[in-house]
């Protein structure tokens, strides 16, 4: 008896542990994150570029950082919740993440899904560099296999996120 509550603190200390740092990664709304890799990572890849995407996707550059910037990398840790890349700005014109509680998602499942294929497809036709007019599409990058994120910080993103990180 006297082993095992030694053991108990340590046990529950490394699962506290191993939790906090699959939490601090996950940082995209579990609907949008499901529904991009449904509509675009194939499980069973059958072209080089299908196969790039699905590696680049499940890679750790991918997942989270699809839509946002690893702030974390860039020494940035608390910023990373709060930026996004080009491809998140593009998808935040038609997709408010308020709208896509827990208990909305589960309520209408099949009216979440419709709304955030509608904006994939919405964001596939917009130039991924709006200031550049021979700049691909969001979609011609996908097609191509590669994510359509650049890695690069919205600017009123990144500025917003460190007023807030500042006043805090």
């Amino acid at each position: 008896m006297q082993r095992s509550l030694t053991v108990l603190p340590g046990v529950v200390i490394l699962w506290g542990f191993a939790w906090g740092i699959g939490c601090e990664t996950s940082h995209a709304i579990p609907p949008f994150k499901i529904e991009f890799f449904e509509v675009y990572v194939k499980e069973d890849p059958s072209t080089p570029e299908e196969t790039a995407l699905a590696e680049a996707a499940d890679a750790k550059t991918g997942k989270c950082w699809i839509c946002h910037v690893n702030m974390k990398d860039r020494g940035e840790a608390k910023l990373s919740k709060k930026v996004r890349n080009n491809y998140g700005k593009a998808l935040s014109q038609f997709l408010k993440k308020d709208d896509f509680s827990s208990e909305r998602t589960k309520a209408e499942p099949d009216k979440v899904k419709a709304e955030i294929r509608d904006a994939f497809t919405k964001v596939e036709a917009l130039k991924s560099d709006p200031d550049d007019p021979a700049s691909k599409t969001f979609g011609e990058l996908i097609a191509a296999g590669q994510l359509p994120g650049n890695d690069e910080p919205d600017k009123e993103d990144l500025e917003a996120a460190i007023k807030e990180r500042d006043a805090g």
